[in-house]
């Protein structure tokens, strides 16, 4: 399809006289087919094309082209690749506002520079695009996209091993494209600034000196923290089942402002074999999904400090979150019920055959490590001082919480190597960005120096 574009001069009309910015939209039309075929398109390149031309051609589409090349208050155009419900059905659609659906197999964002597109200019010159991937974006097959659908758009679900990780394509743009280009960009800057300045020049540049090494803390912890987000072991998520008629005489208890009690339950059920039995059923199924929680753990001879220490802040969140469960009034109401009735065999010993105290009372102990730990200052140090100074800040709190708590030696020790390996890939990263071939030998000595007393 051919996309029509004016020839004249947008800003001025046959008299002369100047009018509000305009843009042919026909410039931005052909601007995403050229480029979103090949940053979003799929096996099959004339059905991509297809669908493109006609999202882009639609009343939507058009409207979206003209008013992102003409709106300066509108800085972005996503367009999103659309698998359908079957996997095989391709459309695309374009819109001022991104979304995250199962069948989205991804996105381009198409970000203006200016406030409008100068038709005289090529429309490339005046934007940036990056493609940001999908749940369905590794989805070859029907297989793969019906377990992106099963995730409902549900992002706790997403990132699994037939689905993207939006924390991994996050923490690789930034890693990989955002921190590099601004670090090239301060270096070619300082280095022309010291050649202007010459050898003795003084910079009264307080901008300079202060907000670029905060702004490449920052950057650095940004992407600390997405890499975190990818580290996160996953703790199941523990919902005990509640009987209906037990649900249904709470929810009557608390409209009447009552305290729900056994003698609030219908007497019939009360003598229903049956339903006696469905509410041991749902004890026994709740120990079993508390065991699954309680009896977690992991090797910490593998993984980072990071992975060690999420996953004991997990673990207590996790079974903070089963302990207001079991003090809720449905599950107290139920233990109620099945005591009056004698089933003393399935309530007495719920909370031994549940592991949950013990597992409290370890993950408690841990934690006293775990919690404000300085991890962080160590992997988001942008040079050699600022790793000296975590490493003096880490040791410090290990030997001050290691006198207050019972955190086991055989993990202590696991746990130091792990630091270990997180101090040197640090190292090796901070000193990855100096060229010591073209270093003074002043500051070559000083940093190695720096480098030892690291």
């Amino acid at each position: 399809m051919e996309y029509s574009v004016e020839n004249d001069d947008p800003e001025r009309n046959a008299e002369g006289a100047t009018r509000a910015p305009y843009c042919e939209p026909g410039y931005i039309q052909k601007y995403l087919m050229g480029i979103v075929p090949v940053l979003l398109g799929g096996a099959d390149e004339a059905v991509d094309s297809a669908a493109l031309s006609e999202a882009i051609a639609s009343a939507e589409g058009l409207g979206a082209c003209q008013t992102f090349g003409t709106d300066s208050s509108v800085s972005a155009l996503y367009v999103s690749r659309d698998i359908g419900s079957d996997g095989t059905q391709v459309k695309f659609e374009v819109s001022f506002e991104l979304a995250w659906k199962p069948t989205y197999a991804g996105s381009v964002a198409v970000i203006k520079r200016v406030p409008v597109i100068d038709t005289h200019e090529p429309v490339a010159r005046q934007v940036q695009a990056m493609n940001l991937p999908g749940p369905a974006s590794v989805s070859g097959n029907n297989e793969a996209f019906t377990a992106a659908s099963a995730a409902d758009a549900d992002t706790e679900h997403v990132g699994g091993s037939s689905s993207v990780n939006p924390y991994e394509a996050l923490h690789a743009f930034m890693r990989f494209a955002v921190s590099p280009y601004f670090n090239a960009y301060v270096s070619a800057k300082e280095k022309a600034e010291q050649q202007h300045d010459g050898p003795g020049g003084h910079r009264d540049d307080k901008d300079a000196q202060q907000g670029v090494p905060m702004a490449k803390k920052k950057l650095a912890e940004l992407e600390l923290s997405l890499l975190h987000l990818q580290q996160n072991v996953d703790i199941p998520e523990t919902v005990l089942n509640i009987h209906p008629d037990i649900a249904r005489t709470v929810a009557d208890c608390r409209q009447r402002q009552q305290r729900a009690t056994v003698d609030a339950v219908d007497p019939e059920l009360l003598l229903d074999s049956g339903f006696l039995n469905q509410l041991q059923g749902d004890v026994n199924g709740w120990i079993k999904e508390i065991q699954k929680v309680a009896k977690l753990d992991r090797e910490p001879a593998s993984g980072t400090t990071s992975q060690e220490i999420n996953f004991w802040v997990s673990m207590e969140r996790a079974l903070e979150r089963i302990e207001e469960q079991l003090q809720s009034d449905e599950i107290v109401l139920t233990m109620d019920v099945l005591k009056a009735a004698k089933r003393f065999h399935a309530t007495v010993s719920f909370r031994t055959d549940t592991g949950l105290k013990e597992a409290a009372e370890r993950v408690t102990r841990y934690n006293v490590l775990m919690k404000d730990f300085p991890v962080n200052e160590l992997l988001a140090a942008t040079d050699i001082g600022r790793i000296s100074f975590s490493i003096e800040q880490i040791f410090a709190h290990i030997n001050k919480k290691l006198k207050l708590t019972a955190y086991p030696v055989r993990r202590a020790l696991p746990l130091v190597e792990a630091i270990s390996r997180d101090f040197n890939g640090q190292l090796i990263k901070v000193l990855s960005h100096v060229r010591l071939m073209h270093m003074d030998y002043a500051d070559f000595d000083r940093l190695f120096r720096d480098t030892q007393g690291a």
